[in-house]
């Protein structure tokens, strides 16, 4: 198996996970209830703008060519807003075996059993075209931080309660592609949210789980992913919320590298 995708995969935990579909109770128009979850749900995501923590990663996907692919690793992680990441992947007592940088636009990533390097430009489809899952590093460091992307100036198309505390509320946002779902609980914290194209198909789909507090706001320490091709679930621990960063982090040095390794690489 290779750290290589070992690395890449984190950058896009996902979970469709097959489950039963609550009853639905359209809510009418006048009600005042999701718009209020909506905008004490934005107000709080608002602020959060980095995050550093250790990460458990299980992850399953259909690789067309390369077959299966069934990863259970751990990583040191950092991210920050918008779509910057580092990411190292450790090994035996803690022994960092590779590490991916991503920051103004551009990739880097190294690996320590061979000393390969390479970097080049970031593009939406960088993660699909590595491990197959189609997420940008912007959704992505959004959806670990909680907060994923509901688009500028977004309306409420239409709202559900679900029961057990549960409002489901269809989010439309002018200018933006796609349709936006999310299941807010009675705290304003999101448990689904779900991204369908314009014809109402699904692209992909997160769920949050296992809130607890750090520094005094709620953070998902389980959440779970899911693309066409993949499911995985990160699992966070020692989380700090909005540290104080060193921007080099999300640069990595190529002075580290073998005499050949690859630039401009993908």
């Amino acid at each position: 198996m290779s750290v290589r995708r070992a690395l890449l995969s984190i950058a896009t935990a996902f979970g469709l996970a097959a489950c039963a579909t609550p009853a639905l109770r359209p809510l009418p128009a006048a009600d005042p209830r999701p718009e209020a979850l909506l905008a004490r749900w934005s107000a709080e995501v608002e602020d959060r703008q980095a995050l550093r923590g250790i990460a458990k990663l299980a992850l399953d996907a259909e690789r067309s060519q390369a077959g299966p692919l069934r990863l259970r690793s751990k990583q040191r992680l950092v991210l920050a807003r918008p779509g910057r990441l580092r990411v190292e992947v450790q090994g035996f007592l803690g022994a960092t075996l590779a590490v991916l940088a991503i920051d103004e636009g551009r990739y880097a990533f190294f690996q320590s059993e061979d000393r390969h390097y390479e970097s080049g430009p970031v593009y939406p489809a960088l993660l699909r075209d590595v491990v197959g899952l189609d997420l940008s590093p912007p959704d992505t460091v959004d959806v670990i931080l909680g907060a994923p992307p509901v688009g500028a100036d977004p309306r409420i198309r239409a709202a559900f309660d679900l029961g057990d505390g549960l409002t489901r509320i269809e989010l439309v946002a002018e200018g933006a592609e796609g349709r936006r779902t999310l299941d807010l609980d009675e705290d304003a914290r999101l448990r689904r949210f779900l991204m369908r194209n314009d014809a109402g198909d699904p692209l992909w789909e997160a769920r949050f789980d296992e809130y607890a507090p750090v520094a005094g706001t709620p953070v998902a320490h389980r959440v779970s992913l899911t693309l066409p091709a993949a499911t995985a679930v990160l699992a966070l621990s020692r989380v700090e919320l909005n540290p104080s960063l060193d921007p080099d982090i999300f640069r990595l040095d190529p002075i580290a590298a073998p005499r050949d390794a690859v630039e401009e690489g993908g």
